[in-house]
C-alpha cells in the first residue's frame, strides 16, 4: 500500500467514511466503512477511498466549453461497460486543488465508487462501477500500475480471458503531426465516406476509427498510426509501459484505432476487455496530463485514471450484494526499489503479496531512494523488502528487520512466505 494509506494523511474530507481508531481497537488495524472486495484489492496497491466526489453544474458547463464530445472510447450512448468522462476528471482535479493535495506526498493515489454525486446519468443496476486515480506523477509505472490494479479486481470478481487493448496519442508535438496526417487522409478518401460520416469528421476527425460502417472500417485499418508520429519523449514512455506489461505477463494488443480525446488527453489510453469483440469494455484509462491547464492552472498536472465496470451476478430475487470489508491491517512492510530494472519486477512482487492478503507501504513512482528512506523511517516499518538493479536481475528481494538490522536475501516467490506473519 502506498503511504497514502496513512488516514492521518489526508484531509478529513477526502477519506470515504472512514472511521478514526479507537483507543480500544488494536492498533495494527484500520477500519473502514462501506469498502468491498474491490476496495480492498485497491488499498493493497496503495490507493486511498476517497470521499464520493461531487460534480457541480459549473463542471458539467467547463465540460462543454473544453470539449464539445466525448472521449472516442467513452461510447457515451452505451448502457454498459466502463466509460471515461470529462466531467468526473474535472471534479477530481477540483477536489485536488480545493484540499491542497498537492501538499502531500506526491503522488496522490485515489479509489473511489460510481456515480459520482450530481451526476445525472441514471446508473446501470446490473453494474458496479468503480474508479482509480493516480495524480501528481508522468512515470510510466502509474500506468502500468493502473493495469495491473484493474486486472487484480476484475478477476477477483471472476472475469477470465482477459487481455489489454492499448495505444499511444503521444504529447503535444505527437498529437499535432498524427492530427495533421490523419486529416490530410481521410480528406483523400472524402468520397469513399458516407455523409453522415463526413458530417462527423467535420468535429472530430478521430471519431471515425471507432466507426463501425464497413466503409470506416476499411479506411481505418489502413490509415496513419499514431504511435508513428510519437515524439522521443513520448515513444519512450509508451515503450515503458508496454515493457511493464511484458515483465508482468500481461496480455495485451497495440489498438491503432484507440485514440483519446485531443482536447484534454495525452500519451497512453487502454481499454481491458473480454475475448470476446462485441462485450463492452470492463475498463478504460486514460492519462489528462493536460486538463489542469484548461482548468485554468498556470502548468500542467500529471494525472492517469481508469475507469471500472464490474457485471453484478443475477441471484433469485435479484443481485448479489458486495460483501463489505470492516477493516483491513495496517501495513507494517515498506517496499523499496533503485532502478528501473526493480521497478519493473515491483508489481509482480506486489501482487504477490496482495494475493497472500500482506499489505504493504510502497512509492513505486519515486525512483530515488532517499525519499523512499523517509518513508520507512516515517512509518517505522517493523520490515523493509528492498530491490535494487542486482536483485531484480536476480528475482530476489533483500527482507530487512528494522529492530536488529539483520537482513536475508530470499527469491522474489518466497518473500511471502517469509512474511505470513503480517499477513491479513
Amino acid at each position: 500500500m502506498a503511504q497514502a494509506i496513512a488516514v492521518k494523511s489526508l484531509p478529513k474530507v477526502a477519506i470515504d467514511q472512514t472511521k478514526k481508531r479507537k483507543k480500544a481497537e488494536h492498533p495494527k488495524y484500520v477500519s473502514y466503512e462501506g469498502i468491498d472486495s474491490a476496495g480492498e484489492t485497491a488499498l493493497f496497491y496503495g490507493f486511498t477511498p476517497l470521499a464520493l466526489p461531487h460534480i457541480h453544474p459549473n463542471d458539467s458547463a467547463e465540460a462543454k466549453k473544453i470539449s464539445e464530445g466525448e472521449i472516442v472510447v467513452d461510447h457515451d450512448d452505451h448502457e454498459e461497460g466502463a466509460a471515461v468522462r470529462l466531467e468526473e476528471k474535472i471534479a477530481l482535479l477540483k477536489l485536488y486543488e480545493r484540499e491542497k493535495m498537492w501538499t502531500l506526498p506526491q503522488p496522490t493515489m485515489f479509489y473511489f465508487r460510481k456515480p459520482f454525486i450530481g451526476d445525472r446519468r441514471k446508473p446501470n443496476p446490473r453494474e458496479s462501477h468503480y474508479g482509480m486515480e493516480i495524480i501528481g506523477t508522468n512515470k510510466s509505472i502509474a500506468e502500468a500500475m493502473l493495469i495491473q490494479a484493474s486486472l487484480a479486481i476484475l478477476k477477483d470478481a471472476g472475469e477470465k480471458d482477459l487481455h489489454v487493448e492499448i495505444n499511444s496519442i503521444g504529447d503535444k508535438e505527437s498529437l499535432a503531426r498524427f492530427t495533421r496526417e490523419i486529416t490530410a487522409y481521410y480528406r483523400r478518401h472524402l468520397t469513399s465516406l458516407p455523409q453522415k460520416c463526413r458530417d462527423t469528421m467535420k468535429k472530430d476527425v478521430f471519431s471515425l476509427l471507432g466507426c463501425d460502417h464497413e466503409a470506416c472500417m476499411k479506411l481505418a485499418a489502413d490509415c496513419p498510426k499514431s504511435i508513428n508520429f510519437l515524439s522521443e519523449r513520448s515513444r519512450q514512455h509508451f515503450k515503458e509501459v508496454l515493457e511493464y506489461l511484458e515483465t508482468l505477463g500481461i496480455p495485451y494488443t497495440i489498438e491503432n484505432s484507440l485514440v483519446a480525446n485531443r482536447d484534454y488527453c495525452s500519451e497512453t489510453v487502454f481499454e481491458i476487455r473480454r475475448n470476446d469483440p462485441k462485450a463492452h469494455p470492463l475498463a478504460i484509462g486514460i492519462r489528462y496530463d493536460t486538463l489542469a491547464r484548461r482548468l485554468g492552472s498556470k502548468k500542467d498536472l500529471p494525472a492517469v485514471g481508469v475507469s471500472i465496470a464490474l457485471p453484478k451476478k443475477p441471484v433469485k430475487g435479484g443481485m448479489v450484494k458486495q460483501s463489505v470489508i470492516a477493516k483491513i491491517l495496517d501495513p507494517q512492510v515498506c517496499f523499496m526499489q533503485l532502478g528501473f530494472e526493480a521497478k519493473l519486477k515491483s508489481l509482480r512482487l506486489i501482487e504477490a503479496l496482495r494475493e497472500a492478503r500482506i499489505p504493504v507501504l510502497q512509492s513505486l513512482a519515486k525512483d530515488k531512494m532517499a525519499g523512499q528512506v523517509g518513508m520507512a523511517e516515517k512509518t517505522q516499518a517493523p520490515v523493509v523488502v528492498i530491490m535494487g538493479k542486482k536483485e531484480a536481475m536476480e528475482d530476489s528481494v533483500i527482507i530487512r528487520d528494522s529492530a536488529t538490522r539483520s537482513q536475508d536475501t530470499v527469491l522474489v516467490k518466497d518473500a511471502a512466505a517469509r512474511l505470513k506473519k503480517y499477513r491479513v
